[in-house]
């Protein structure tokens, strides 16, 4: 068995790779609840079928295997937000208590940060959770479309 570090990053020593781009694209979504409702006193309340819709996002472990699998990724690194990022993006404009849908979806709105998804279907294949980043960035581009219709 062969061991490397992520590929299409720069290596900082051994098997280490630099993930400053890596974390900076993900915090450029501002992965945090927004709302403008005053805070409740104990909780935001959510539905069991609300929750369920979060399943298969929450659960990334931001290991970048999904960013670093994607062709897209590898040539675009510094302007496509890639399949981590977008999958976190898609868990917070699908949580039903975050009341910043319009803005998440305008701060993707661009040909390079969401639209270089290709479906290539990489990153899907290499989560080691099992998640698939591809269908969550489909549903961001869907939600894109309804938004304009």
């Amino acid at each position: 068995m062969k061991i490397y570090p992520l590929p299409h990053q720069p290596v900082v020593k051994d098997l280490v790779p630099d993930l400053k781009n890596f974390y900076a694209q993900y915090a450029s979504i501002e992965p945090w609840l927004q709302t403008v409702t005053a805070t409740p006193e104990k909780e935001w309340k959510q539905s069991y079928q609300d929750r369920a819709k979060l399943d298969g996002m929450y659960e990334c472990i931001l290991c970048a295997c999904c960013s670093t699998s994607c062709p897209s990724y590898w040539w675009n690194s510094d302007r496509y937000l890639g399949p981590a990022a977008l999958l976190q993006a898609n868990r917070w404009v699908q949580d039903s208590r975050d009341e910043a849908t319009g803005e998440w979806l305008d701060n993707l709105e661009d040909p390079f940060r969401l639209y270089r998804c290709h479906t290539i279907m990489n990153c899907s294949k290499a989560c080691p959770k099992g998640l698939n980043p591809a269908k969550e960035i489909a549903e961001l581009k869907k939600a894109m479309v309804d938004r304009q219709v």
